[in-house]
């Protein structure tokens, strides 16, 4: 693994160099979980739930995170108005 430097603003804010996000596919609204153990700091990215269901149901429900929310939120409504 090639190590990378950043720096952290005054707000606290590091910036993901590009080819590691791309890399990562790591895009904005990607939830990442930091770990701190033994004075390191790790990054993970987390796949969003609608991103998983968009592949798994690419030609049912929908086949990108978009649409698959949509889906769901649709479903949701109709299960109120009962």
């Amino acid at each position: 693994m090639k190590l990378e430097s950043v720096t952290v603003s005054k707000r606290g804010y590091i910036v993901l160099p590009a080819h590691i996000r791309k890399e990562m596919n790591i895009e904005s609204g990607t939830r990442i979980l930091i770990n701190k153990e033994k004075g390191r700091l790790t990054l993970e990215a987390v796949p969003s739930f609608t991103q998983k269901l968009a592949g798994l149901t690419r030609n049912t429900i929908g086949n990108t995170p978009e649409k698959v929310e949509s889906f769901i939120d649709n479903e949701r409504k109709d299960r109120t108005d009962d």
